[in-house]
């Protein structure tokens, strides 16, 4: 049976984001933690919904730290001192987790691993409702499936002049699998971006 769905968020019911007792543990920790290794300023704390996946992240820049809203207690405070080494090694341009920023994580009692072991404890599922992008090369009409669309994508067999993939579908995921299959698709064939970044 299926977990009912918060009318607001669109998440389980059962799935809920940390408790405020657990927030202003985690507040008062990061209070304690900079006074007690004179980190000053204290970085601003954020917690996201949107993060099911990342337990956190740190941004030295801003002097900010977000966590996972659905953490459990030991991996917030986990987290946070994970974070909170990052803060206090500064921007590390290249090597994030470099030398500096062990030393921190093992001053602030964290292992200093790079990853976590497990995803955020209370996330909820990832809906099954995500919408695809139906794409055609302008060139030889083979077709694709993407979930996200870069600008300047292309088939590599036609070029990025004659291959460029022209939007055509937008629906779940079986109706555009279902228009691919009635065109030219052939699977696994490589598509290009004259961008940088990750293609998914």
């Amino acid at each position: 049976m299926r977990d009912a769905l918060d009318a607001v968020t669109g998440t389980p019911a059962s799935a809920a984001p940390a408790s405020s007792e657990l927030r202003a543990a985690v507040a008062s920790a990061l209070n304690s933690l900079c006074a007690t290794n004179r980190i000053k300023p204290t970085p601003r704390l954020e917690w996201s919904t949107r993060m099911r996946r990342l337990l956190g992240r740190a941004y030295p820049t801003e002097n900010t730290i977000r966590l996972s809203a659905w953490l459990d207690d030991t991996q917030a405070h986990d987290t946070l001192r994970h974070e909170l080494a990052h803060i206090a090694a500064g921007v590390q341009r290249g090597a994030p987790h470099g030398p500096r920023w062990r030393e921190w994580a093992v001053r602030l009692g964290v292992e200093p691993r790079a990853t976590a072991r497990a995803a955020p404890t209370h996330a909820p599922a990832r809906s099954d409702n995500r919408r695809f992008w139906g794409l055609e090369c302008a060139g030889c009409g083979l077709r694709f499936a993407r979930v996200r669309v870069l600008r300047g994508l292309y088939h590599r067999d036609c070029g990025p002049r004659r291959g460029k993939l022209q939007r055509v579908i937008r629906d779940q995921r079986p109706a555009v699998l279902e228009w691919i299959s009635s065109g030219t698709a052939r699977p696994n064939q490589p598509v290009h971006s004259t961008q940088r970044g990750p293609m998914t």
